[in-house]
């Protein structure tokens, strides 16, 4: 990986394995994504820490998400679609203004993490099953088992697109589990928010199929 790479800063958060669709119209990120397109190079996705995504240079978090293009097309008025897929996490060393867009110096971190406790692998897998199974229950549906990862990073990423697909997480608490470097830190975050996620699908489900108890006939 050549440095420097073009920084994105966005009001968001990408992790690795994730998709990102975007819509682009800023001159600035149009040429970003000519240069990426032409010569395979990633894009690093960051948290806005300080500033707006239109305008001026925005200050992101260190810690991000390199991501490649792996789509794009023109749209009549000129706007671009791109879709961009997170691989590594990366932190940035320098920020460098010498071009319409930011970039930066980067050092790629690794996706691996060390092998945990079987105890907290089980809860975090449990846990996925248990939100996966009343989310189903939700809109109807019903399952005999669910398959979760085994490998914890992937098990980690597993948990959070289920989250990230069914309810609205603070980008904070996000950042947080990007930066967590390892499993017993990203379980500490990642837990209570399924676990939440599950008393609001459960809260949910009751609603909309309340138990009416025995019928006296």
């Amino acid at each position: 990986m050549n440095n420097p790479i073009p920084i994105f800063p966005l009001n968001l958060v990408l992790f690795p394995n994730s998709d990102l669709p975007l819509h682009i119209f800023e001159d600035r990120y149009k040429q970003m994504v000519e240069y990426c397109t032409q010569n395979n190079e990633p894009i690093g996705i960051s948290l806005i820490k300080d500033g707006n995504e239109v305008g001026d240079y925005a200050t992101p978090y260190e810690i991000g998400t390199l991501g490649y293009i792996t789509s794009a097309s023109n749209n009549a008025d000129g706007t671009l679609e791109i879709n961009i897929k997170g691989k590594h996490k990366f932190k940035i060393s320098e920020l460098v203004y010498n071009r319409p867009y930011l970039s930066a110096e980067v050092e790629e971190l690794s996706n691996q993490i060390e092998a945990p406790e079987t105890s907290l692998l089980n809860q975090v897998q449990n846990t996925i099953q248990d939100l996966n199974k009343i989310i189903d229950e939700s809109y109807g549906g019903w399952a005999q088992s669910y398959f979760t990862e085994t490998d914890p990073q992937s098990l980690i990423y597993q948990g959070i697109d289920l989250v990230l697909q069914n309810l609205s997480v603070p980008n904070s608490v996000k950042q947080n589990l990007l930066e967590s470097e390892s499993f017993e830190k990203q379980s500490r975050f990642l837990i209570p928010i399924l676990s939440e996620s599950i008393k609001l699908f459960e809260a949910e489900t009751a609603k909309n199929n309340p138990y009416m108890g025995f019928s006296k006939n």
